[in-house]
């Protein structure tokens, strides 16, 4: 084996650490807090490899923009495209040759890369059967896949990656099973609504049940290959927290005599019947996530150095700034680099206030990235 081939396998040796974003339910912001996470990360000095495991994309067409997406897709000269798929299909078919393409956005910083997604994923998830696959130990190499992804990336990045981000469909699916079964830890992210509260409950329930599926196929699997040992340590992801995101903020209320001796506006906070829901998914979290998670006596399923309260982030609505985040392909915390889309034709600058508003988003996702940083290990 050559230097650099030896040295290509060292650095696929495990290092990063990866970590799945996920929730059941759609719209609570999973996409954005992956691509905003990942920039937060690259910005302090840290290699992220993004992973696009949802067949919609969002991911993929937020960081690349709409036109550098398509060309990712399959042609005739490229038959798999440069996506995901040019290494899941032919992993999947058995026929080697797997590539892997990695993807910078123009706009995300330069630490990141994309792995990027492809409509292709559900044919992927409908190739792992749970009953017949997982359960009797034939398919386990199937639901590590990302695994051998990771390694071929640093292979073809040169380098280890310190933390790699996985986006996943709102599922309880066969391509979340084999995110969480690949994942040493993951991050749930919830919004201020009855649906996130009874998805925490779900996920309390789900999550266990993913990791005694595993742990069945693990014992068959060895019962025939003892020495096999690759699989040993996977099949445990740690919950590393949650993400309250998209709730509304007003000015703290002050008094006149306050207001005369500061001139300061005053901070913002959440307001009422936000923070009522924050509450409650809170005691969820705890309540109906964290107590089922206990019960698992395999491994720590929770990872130390979380808050008492396990919230490691808090993202508040970003209205016109999201959408103007997708228009331009920029991270919400760098829109301030970039004037605001008004029309397709028109743009202007952000007014104060607006600005204020992307410099607290972007330290709201440094200290989400901060919490990363420690909690996962």
């Amino acid at each position: 084996m050559r230097q650099q081939d030896r040295a290509r396998e060292r650095w696929s040796n495990g290092m990063a650490k990866l970590i799945s974003i996920f929730n059941n339910k759609g719209g609570v912001g999973k996409s954005t807090i992956c691509w905003n996470l990942a920039d937060a990360l690259g910005r302090r000095g840290k290699k992220v490899l993004l992973i696009d495991f949802d067949p919609q994309c969002n991911l993929s067409i937020a960081m690349l923009g709409e036109d550098l997406f398509v060309k990712t897709l399959p042609t005739m000269n490229l038959p798999y495209g440069t996506t995901i798929r040019s290494f899941l299909q032919r992993f999947l078919q058995n026929t080697g040759g797997e590539e892997i393409f990695l993807h910078r956005g123009p706009n995300t910083d330069p630490n990141v890369q994309l792995i990027a997604g492809d409509f292709w994923l559900n044919v992927y998830a409908d190739s792992l059967n749970v009953g017949a696959d997982l359960l009797t130990g034939t398919g386990l190499s199937r639901y590590v896949a990302i695994q051998k992804i990771v390694a071929a990336a640093e292979k073809m990045n040169g380098s280890a990656f310190d933390f790699v981000i996985i986006d996943l469909p709102p599922s309880f699916g066969a391509l979340v099973r084999a995110a969480f079964y690949s994942s040493d830890y993951y991050v749930v992210p919830c919004t201020s609504d009855n649906f996130s509260v009874y998805c925490v409950g779900l996920i309390g329930q789900m999550v266990p049940s993913f990791i005694r599926d595993w742990q069945i196929g693990l014992t068959r699997f060895k019962e025939t290959n003892p020495h096999f040992v690759e699989f040993d340590k996977l099949g445990r992801p740690v919950f590393a927290g949650w993400v309250f995101n998209g709730f509304d903020t007003a000015r703290r209320r002050r008094t006149p005599q306050a207001i005369a001796a500061d001139a300061a506006l005053g901070e913002k906070e959440m307001i009422q019947a936000d923070r009522t829901m924050h509450n409650r998914v809170a005691e969820a979290i705890r309540d109906d996530l964290v107590k089922n998670l206990r019960k698992i006596t395999d491994y720590v399923p929770i990872a130390p150095g979380l808050p008492v309260n396990y919230q490691i982030g808090d993202i508040e609505d970003a209205n016109v700034l999201i959408q103007n985040s997708l228009w331009l392909n920029v991270p919400i915390g760098m829109l301030y680099r970039h004037e605001q889309v008004v029309s397709l034709q028109d743009r202007r600058r952000w007014a104060h206030n607006q600005v204020e508003q992307i410099d607290l988003i972007r330290e709201k996702f440094d200290a989400t990235a901060a919490y990363i940083e420690t909690v996962c290990v």
